[in-house]
């Protein structure tokens, strides 16, 4: 039986050679890619109209009445009126629905992909509850996660490590203890794997912990398909804005360069986006996204101060994490960059531990 710490060593293996796609030595099935940086992807449950239409029974509010609070971003509050990101979207059981039942809508698997994490709730405490993620390669692209939470049951043939076509059941809708049965819904992410040292962080979901997974909206995926055919992440990547761009010493890059040598290798779109080599005495900018993802490496000048923030794009940043205030890291600014950068050798800085977040 394949137990997770061995899944690991394999999937660890996969990615450190860019050569490689995951899980080589299984058979294939049938791409579902058709372009160099695209997917086409299927709606994960009979909800059809996801492309960020807002229409009655979509997207499952959180007790607010208002269907975007479900949706993508910072769509919702805390308790002191201060923006909180949602890294996904929450689709809604099938109208007509009654609210003091279980739903029975089925999930199924977005595209083609294996079958990485298999989460259960009543043994690994997870925001996500019972949860399925899995890993999907793109030609000339690397690997992106799509990820399904908040599962009443899993399907009974699902396994660890299995690949499997498109529109392959998972499992059923479900709700976890801090969600009533009347807002039973399918948390549905994609996106971005940072670092596959990040058990080092936390071991409770190793990679696959929410904290070390960055999600893009799937409306717009979902959107650009319905127009195209496919959604090109490549090309979506390409033109994304910088939300912010932070200075890191050419020392500290090499020191922990594994870490991202290896995002390098799951993601060589960002192989074109950096130098070849990473000089010790040269300063570089790291550019990331409003999301979290990195976006590019550049050399910067030798008199740049490590640590500097060299862009902050306000509008952006609105829209999205709170990485960065005035001018410095936030918390979550620094837990970001310790979550990229960490590998055997380079431990954690701060020594805590950083919980599955979704």
């Amino acid at each position: 039986m394949l137990t997770r710490r061995s899944f690991l060593e394999i999937i660890a293996g996969s990615m450190s050679a860019c050569s490689l796609p995951l899980f080589a030595e299984k058979a294939r099935a049938p791409q579902t890619s058709v372009s160099e940086t695209g997917i086409h992807l299927y709606a994960p449950t009979e909800q059809k109209v996801l492309d960020g239409s807002i229409r009655e029974g979509v997207f499952m509010d959180t007790g607010t009445g208002k269907p975007e609070s479900g949706m993508f971003g910072n769509t919702r509050r805390y308790a002191d009126g201060s923006p909180r990101f949602h890294e996904g979207i929450d689709i809604a059981p099938m109208q007509p629905w009654r609210r003091n039942q279980l739903p029975e809508d089925l999930v199924y698997s977005a595209a083609e992909g294996t079958v990485v994490y298999m989460n259960t709730y009543a043994k690994n405490a997870s925001l996500y509850g019972n949860y399925v993620v899995l890993w999907h390669q793109i030609p000339d692209f690397g690997g992106v996660y799509t990820l399904y939470a908040h599962l009443r049951k899993f399907a009974t043939t699902l396994k660890v490590g299995e690949q499997i076509p498109a529109h392959t059941l998972l499992g059923v809708m479900g709700n976890i203890p801090d969600i009533p049965v009347a807002r039973s819904h399918l948390h549905f992410e994609i996106g971005i794997m940072h670092n596959r040292f990040y058990p080092m962080i936390d071991e409770q979901h190793g990679i696959w912990n929410g904290a070390n997974l960055f999600g893009i909206d799937p409306c717009v995926a979902f959107g650009a398909q319905r127009h195209k055919g496919i959604f090109d992440f490549g090309a979506y990547l390409s033109e994304k804005p910088e939300a912010f761009c932070v200075a890191i010493d050419g020392k500290y890059l090499v020191n922990r360069l594994g870490g991202l040598r290896l995002t390098c290798s799951h993601m060589p779109y960002l192989q074109r986006q950096a130098p070849k080599t990473i000089s010790a005495n040269t300063p570089y900018a790291l550019a990331f996204s409003r999301e979290g993802i990195l976006l590019s490496i550049r050399e910067l000048p030798a008199a740049v101060k490590p640590g500097t923030i060299l862009t902050e794009n306000i509008a952006e940043l609105r829209r999205g994490k709170p990485f960065v205030k005035h001018g410095e890291l936030t918390k979550r600014g620094k837990a970001l960059m310790e979550g990229l950068l960490v590998c055997p050798g380079f431990p954690p800085a701060s020594g805590e531990k950083q919980h599955e977040v979704g």
